[in-house]
């Protein structure tokens, strides 16, 4: 089997069944019965670690998994040259050199071995997650060396609360922010940019610091910060000038909108929900959605996933802004309404934090149903969207 750019695109099921047989035959002349890791590694003399990836390739039943997982041709022809001299018969060796020539003519064909992922990435669900992350995980370490900045979580937990002074509006709380921070670079500068802080009707607010801290709940220190203002939005510096692996910080800050939303919609504009960006390169997002009983009953959320880095922040209303998704393969998930529901490996004391905002917001943990999403590796320029269906609003 040949391969030519000038030919048809080639059928990656039959190449990879092509090469799974060959390879497994060949696996199966080996003389001994023991066909692990461990002892292949010491019968032909080559590295464990490349075994067990060949083993856990062949033992898939997905071509296109089978393709993504399995070792590269030279890796491929070690083993079988390998496998020669244990005394495995010719037309198996011959065989097997055939199919990883093949192999090697697809990822020629498709560019590299990355550009054969991304033909088939979408084949099953599982292989379009693993590459999927496989990607981020690339953009998260050169993003992280660009900008002189990686965080471990990026949090987003809003809340959505029927107004307590007009009918029609929906006020959102949200903590947002940054656990494990760390200054990777001195030269850089780093900006988060968030909104107004939570502050108590009537009173008014002092927008350089929210009333609502957070920092004995850190497990790390508390990031220093200088604040800018520019219109609504608030820009935070960090100026933590310190580089060595043990300088992490958290940051997370407390906003408030009293008119943050719109209870009901119209077939023009049904949307609403969470919408945020990633400040910085992190290894993990946690968003969670807190939406008030009374709101957007019998919805549950969609992601949608903006590249909208050159038009700017898309409203998911907006047909026209469709053209910018890009596809996400997490989906957001109800969270069980148990007393562990706050309890969030990568947010340690989550759950006081959560009681601690609904207390300042005069509401109970209780009051709201929770969707969370979790995304490795988000991209900072990409635009995360969690929206929910709006009803209709109630006939006079």
């Amino acid at each position: 089997m040949s391969i030519s750019l000038a030919t048809s695109t080639p059928d990656l099921d039959a190449a990879a069944r092509g090469l799974a047989q060959s390879l497994k035959t060949v696996v199966d002349a080996l003389p001994g019965a023991n066909q692990s890791p461990t002892a292949l590694s010491q019968q032909l003399g080559l590295s464990r670690v490349t075994l067990s990836k060949l083993l856990s390739a062949l033992a898939l039943a997905e071509p296109s998994e089978m393709l993504e997982r399995i070792p590269g041709p030279e890796s491929l022809r070690e083993f079988v040259r390998a496998s020669a001299k244990q005394g495995v018969e010719l037309s198996r060796i011959e065989a097997a050199h055939h199919a990883i020539d093949i192999f090697d003519q697809l990822i020629d064909y498709f560019g590299t071995r990355a550009g054969l992922h991304a033909a088939i990435g979408a084949s099953t669900a599982t292989l379009r997650s693993r590459v999927d992350i496989s990607a981020r995980s690339d953009v998260f370490k050169g993003m992280r060396q660009v900008l002189g900045v990686e965080a471990n979580t990026w949090v987003t937990s809003m809340m959505f609360t029927p107004s307590a002074t007009e009918s029609e509006v929906i006020s959102v709380t949200t903590i947002h922010g940054a656990l494990g921070l760390r200054r990777l670079r001195p030269d850089t500068p780093v900006f988060f940019t968030f909104g107004p802080p939570y502050h108590q009707p009537g009173v008014e607010p002092d927008l350089s610091q929210s009333p609502v801290s957070l920092h004995e709940l850190y497990t790390n220190e508390a990031a220093q910060l200088e604040t800018q203002f520019n219109g609504k939005q608030l820009f935070h510096r960090f100026v933590g000038e310190r580089i060595d692996k043990h300088a992490l910080y958290d940051m997370l800050a407390v906003s408030h909108s009293a008119c943050g939303s719109r209870q009901y919609g119209t077939n023009e504009s049904r949307k609403r929900g969470v919408s945020l960006f990633v400040d910085t390169p992190v290894r993990m997002l946690v968003c969670d959605a807190l939406i008030h009983r009374d709101l957007f009953p019998g919805s549950d959320p969609q992601l949608i996933v903006y590249n909208s880095a050159s038009r700017g922040p898309a409203n998911p209303n907006d047909p026209l802004r469709d053209l910018d998704r890009v596809n996400f393969s997490e989906t957001p998930t109800l969270v069980p309404d148990d007393a562990k529901r706050f309890e969030v490996d990568e947010i340690p004391n989550y759950d006081q934090m959560i009681r601690r905002v609904c207390k300042q917001i005069g509401h109970n943990p209780a009051d709201f149903r929770t969707y969370r999403l979790r995304i490795a590796y988000p991209i900072p320029t990409f635009q995360i969207v969690m929206a929910f269906d709006a009803p209709d609003a109630p006939k006079a």
